[in-house]
């Protein structure tokens, strides 16, 4: 029996990566609401031209290091999913994809609408349908609505956010631009949203993922004693 490479590390590594991410977007809320505000107090002379300046500065630097922590994000994510796939084929499960497929349908459009589910839900099955070939008292459990609901709120905020940036673009007025960033405290609520579903999938993955592999280690040390015996 193949021994499965462990991947606590790299699911430890994304939640807290996903866990940065809800911390910078809460910030980016709270920043969006103090702009507006500024801007609503700008045009009664209630700040200055130098607040603006200031302003902007704060969310463009914010932005930048949402970018790239959402950047640092989809690596680590992508990297404990390629191993948790991966290990599956590994140990001889009957896998729909190879792990290099799988792993690219995440980034070829329209494939990327489906896919990503349908091996998510792969993973999440027969890791457990794995362990209950070693445990017959084990329960598959078959619901897989998380997994769903995880892709479509994630795919529904990257057209918000794609709104409120072309909407961000358009804007020639301080009311425009305040209807902009209220679009962008709409998308950050929605990320929040994903960002807590990502974090509950990768946590309920890893359990199932760890039960497995003591499962596996055990079975094969059981395996090696019994070689061993029969030398």
């Amino acid at each position: 029996m193949t021994l499965i490479n462990d991947n606590s590390l790299r699911s430890k590594y994304t939640i807290i990566i996903f866990g940065i991410i809800a911390f910078i977007d809460i910030t980016s809320i709270v920043l969006n609401l103090y702009q507006s505000e500024i801007l609503k107090g700008y045009e009664i002379n209630k700040y200055s031209d130098e607040d603006l300046e200031l302003i902007d500065y704060a969310v463009m630097i914010l932005g930048i290091i949402q970018f790239l922590t959402f950047i640092t994000a989809i690596v680590l994510f992508i990297k404990w999913f390629r191993k948790a796939y991966g290990n599956l084929i590994r140990l001889g499960v009957n896998m729909d994809y190879t792990e290099n497929s799988a792993v690219w349908g995440y980034f070829i459009p329209f494939v990327n609408w489906v896919k990503p589910v349908k091996t998510m839900k792969e993973i999440y099955l027969k890791t457990q349908q794995l362990i209950k070939d070693y445990n017959t008292n084990i329960t598959v459990d078959q619901n897989t609505g998380f997994i769903v609901l995880w892709w479509v709120i994630y795919l529904i905020n990257g057209f918000v956010a794609n709104f409120a940036t072309k909407q961000m673009n358009r804007a020639d007025t301080i009311d425009a631009f305040i209807d902009a960033n209220n679009a962008y405290i709409f998308s950050e609520l929605i990320d929040l949203f994903a960002v807590g579903l990502a974090i509950h999938l990768v946590q309920k993955i890893s359990k199932l993922e760890l039960t497995l592999m003591e499962t596996d280690t055990s079975m094969s040390l059981i395996d090696q004693i019994g070689n061993t015996s029969k030398t």
